[in-house]
C-alpha cells in the first residue's frame, strides 16, 4: 500500500511538473513596463526606498517602512486588467540584514478585488515569507481581481525597520486591458502643475519645474517620454495612469540612472500650469526641437518595428511626422538617426538590428522629403542605455530612436 502511494504521489507530482505555463502565466502581472501601479502605501522611509520600487522588477532597490510605524503596513496595487493570481513572491533578497538583522517581511495577508481600490477586497492568501530570500506561495483561491492589496504584520524582528525587494504575481488574464480615462489633462505632481496633450499614441506637455517639457508615447496607460528642462537637462520617465483616469505614479531617469518618483493627482478645479499658454501659442519648443538645439540630441519614443525586423509599423506614422515637422525646420542642420535596443539578445545581433531599424526611419524620412544628405543612420544596440537594463521599466526606455547633431 505504501508503494502504491509513493507512486501515486509521483505520478501527480510529475503531472504538475508537465503542464506548461501558458505565456500569459510566465508574466510578472507586478512590473511597472507592463501597467501595474502602486496606489498607496501606509509609509516609505524616502524615494529611494518607496513602494514604487516593489515593481520595478529587480531586488537592487526595495520599499523600507518609516522608523517604528506600527504593524500593518498596507500596499494597493491596480493592475491593467482582471487576474486570475496563480503565486505571489515576496522577495527579500538584498535586504539589509547584514546591518539591520530581523529588518525582512515575515508575516502577510494578500487580498484581491474586483471592486474598486477602496471595497470588495477578498483575502486569498496568508503566508510568511523568508529573511533575505526570495518565497513563492500557490493561491488558495484564484479569485479574478485588478487590485491587490498587501498587508505586512511583522518582520523578523528588527525593532525599527521593515523591508521587502521585490513583489511577483503570476496568474491567467480574465479580460483585456481595462481601458483608462485619456491621459490628456492637468495633473499636480511633485515636479509642479503638469499639461499633457494626447493625440492617438502621441503624448506631449510642459511643467512648471525649470521650464520642463515632455515628449513621447502611450498606449492608453504606460507613458514613457523625454523631459527636458532649462539648465539644460534632460532624461527619461515612465508613468502609469490608473484606470479611473485619477492618478498618475512613475520613475524618473538621468544619466541612465534612476533618480526618484514621479506622481501626481488629476486637477479638476481649473488650474492650469504657467508654462501652458508659452507652449500651446508656439512661443517655446516643444521637447523634441527643444532637446536637439539644447543638448544636441531628442528621443524619441513611439517608432514600431515588426519584431526581430526592420520594417517599420503602421502605427509609428504621427511620430515619425512630428520628427519630419522638426528636422523640416532645421534644413541646414545635418542629423545622425540612431537605433539603440536593450540588453536582451547579444550585442552584435542587437547593433545590427538597430542599425537597420535606424536606417528605414531615413528612408521613410527621405521618402517624405528630408534631403538624403542631411540624414545618416546609426546603430548602437545595448550600448548607450538611458535607464537600468536590470529592470523591465528601464527595458522599455531603452528601446528607442534618437536625432542626434552630427558633429
Amino acid at each position: 500500500m505504501r508503494q502504491l502511494s509513493f507512486l501515486f504521489f509521483i505520478l501527480i507530482v510529475s503531472l504538475f511538473v508537465a503542464t506548461p505555463m501558458t505565456a500569459s502565466e510566465k508574466n510578472d502581472r507586478l512590473d511597472i513596463a507592463s501597467g501595474a501601479v502602486l496606489i498607496s502605501a501606509t509609509t516609505e522611509y524616502n524615494q529611494k526606498w518607496a513602494g514604487m520600487m516593489l515593481l520595478d522588477g529587480t531586488t537592487e532597490m526595495g520599499w523600507c517602512s518609516t522608523r517604528k510605524l506600527p504593524y500593518p503596513n498596507t500596499f494597493i496595487i491596480e493592475l491593467p486588467n482582471r487576474v486570475a493570481i496563480k503565486s505571489f513572491y515576496i522577495d527579500n533578497t538584498n535586504a539589509q540584514e547584514s546591518g539591520y538583522p530581523g529588518i525582512s517581511a515575515r508575516r502577510f495577508k494578500l487580498y484581491v478585488s474586483n471592486q474598486s481600490a477602496n471595497d470588495g477586497f477578498e483575502l486569498v492568501y496568508e503566508g510568511e515569507a523568508s529573511m533575505g530570500e526570495r518565497k513563492g506561495f500557490i493561491m488558495e483561491r484564484m479569485v479574478p481581481g485588478q487590485w491587490l492589496k498587501l498587508e505586512v504584520l511583522s518582520n523578523w524582528g528588527n525593532p525599527d525597520y521593515t523591508e521587502i525587494m521585490e513583489l511577483e504575481a503570476y496568474g491567467e488574464t480574465v479580460n483585456a486591458m481595462i481601458a483608462s480615462k485619456p491621459v490628456g489633462g492637468v495633473y499636480e505632481t511633485n515636479y509642479g502643475i503638469m499639461w499633457l496633450r494626447q493625440k492617438g499614441v502621441e503624448v506631449e506637455g510642459c511643467y512648471d519645474w525649470d521650464d520642463g517639457r515632455l515628449a513621447g508615447t502611450t498606449d492608453g496607460r504606460v507613458i514613457r517620454f523625454q523631459w527636458v528642462e532649462s539648465g539644460p537637462q534632460t532624461g527619461t520617465a515612465i508613468m502609469v495612469l490608473t484606470s479611473d483616469g485619477s492618478f498618475l505614479n512613475g520613475l524618473w531617469y538621468e544619466n541612465s540612472r534612476y533618480q526618484g518618483l514621479w506622481h501626481g493627482k488629476r486637477v479638476t478645479d481649473g488650474r492650469q500650469p504657467k508654462c501652458l499658454q508659452a507652449f500651446v501659442s508656439g512661443m517655446k519648443k516643444d521637447a523634441i526641437g527643444r532637446s536637439l538645439d539644447e543638448v544636441g540630441r531628442a528621443i524619441i519614443y513611439g517608432i514600431y518595428f515588426d519584431y526581430d525586423a526592420a520594417t517599420i509599423k503602421s502605427d509609428s506614422e504621427e511620430t515619425l511626422n512630428r520628427v519630419l515637422k522638426t528636422i523640416k525646420a532645421r534644413p541646414d542642420v545635418k542629423l545622425i538617426i540612431e537605433g539603440h535596443t536593450d540588453s536582451r539578445g547579444r550585442d552584435t545581433y542587437n547593433r545590427a538590428l538597430s542599425e537597420k531599424r535606424a536606417q528605414s526611419v531615413v528612408n521613410w524620412l527621405v521618402a517624405h522629403g528630408i534631403a538624403e544628405k542631411q540624414l545618416s543612420a546609426k546603430g548602437f544596440g545595448e550600448s548607450v542605455p538611458v535607464a537600468d537594463n536590470a529592470k523591465p521599466d528601464g527595458r522599455a526606455l531603452n528601446r528607442r530612436v534618437e536625432i542626434a547633431l552630427e558633429k
